[in-house]
């Protein structure tokens, strides 16, 4: 059975785009042999998953993500435990999936990969029911997020988290986190806890170098740096690519994690805020959502 979509469809986040880009991407697509695809743009209300519905409505048998992370995150929640592909127009700052995916930020070369035969079922994490694709957790990251200016992203791209990294750093606070996987039990002084389906970050850091997207495992990152130099440290042993140092950073693999802070603190999916809290469940539907990927070889 051919891949090639016959009815495709694009949500696009239109504060990620520049003018002109509607004409662009159906030049990619015609260069490509695609039918003209059908456009649902993004709302402040509505980030991706009322248009998402709507495509498959439509009668969509592929539906493209143009946007950043959340946008991803948005039509990926619609698509996943469903047959219709999802496709990746990098268009955002981190663009994390499709970095880990190898699918590229060319618009040309990403139309290219939906237009090949290249397809992958890959996970799909669910923290308190709520579904995301490649990292969400609690504490520091969230923090990270929440000091991160939407301005310095659109004039400094991925560079823009350094330096709210370094406020995040100083603003952090270190609590005794119980978490409890399928497989053990842990307290540990902690200032942050990542789940993550994919494991490399903006600038090709690789903060779960052991992550799959379809290896069926939640992929867990504890953060320990509870002084400035161990932060330090943390940093060059990612940097380079080394294994962290305990009092640094401690990683699990689970099928299912509970995690217990004594109070609420920020919580985040794929760089969106969410309703902070004190306790999160994370879950995962192996091979539930099937991604446009470029072909081996």
């Amino acid at each position: 059975m051919s891949t090639v979509p016959q009815r495709p469809a694009i949500v696009v986040n239109p504060t990620k785009v520049d003018d002109g880009n509607v004409e662009a991407v159906e030049k990619a697509f015609a260069d490509n042999g695609l039918p003209m695809p059908r456009w649902y743009g993004t709302t402040e209300d509505d980030p991706g998953e009322g248009q998402a519905r709507q495509a498959l409505a439509d009668g969509a048998d592929l539906v493209l993500a143009q946007g950043g992370d959340g946008t991803v995150r948005a039509v990926a929640a619609v698509l996943a435990g469903g047959d219709v592909p999802l496709g990746l127009l990098p268009a955002g700052t981190g663009n994390l999936l499709a970095r880990n995916l190898d699918v590229p930020r060319s618009l040309d070369d990403a139309v290219a990969v939906v237009a090949g035969a290249g397809r992958r079922a890959v996970d799909v994490l669910e923290l308190d029911g709520e579904p995301y694709v490649v990292m969400g957790g609690s504490g520091f990251d969230a923090l990270l997020f929440e000091l991160t200016s939407e301005d310095l992203k659109a004039r400094l791209g991925w560079a823009a988290y350094l330096s709210a990294g370094i406020r995040a750093v100083r603003a952090a606070k270190a609590y005794d986190v119980e978490i409890v996987t399928d497989r053990a039990a842990m307290t540990v002084p902690a200032v942050g806890v990542v789940v993550g389906n994919v494991g490399t970050l903006t600038a090709g850091v690789q903060l779960l170098p052991d992550a799959e997207a379809d290896d069926a495992r939640l992929h867990i990152a504890v953060l320990t740096p509870l002084r400035l130099r161990n932060w330090a440290g943390l940093a060059w042993n990612l940097v380079l690519r080394r294994t962290p140092r305990r009092f640094q950073m401690r990683t699990l693999r689970a099928r299912d994690v509970r995690i217990r802070w004594p109070e609420a603190l920020p919580a985040e999916l794929d760089g969106d805020l969410v309703d902070g809290r004190a306790e999160l469940h994370v879950t995962i539907r192996p091979g539930a959502l099937t991604v446009c990927v470029p072909e081996p070889g």
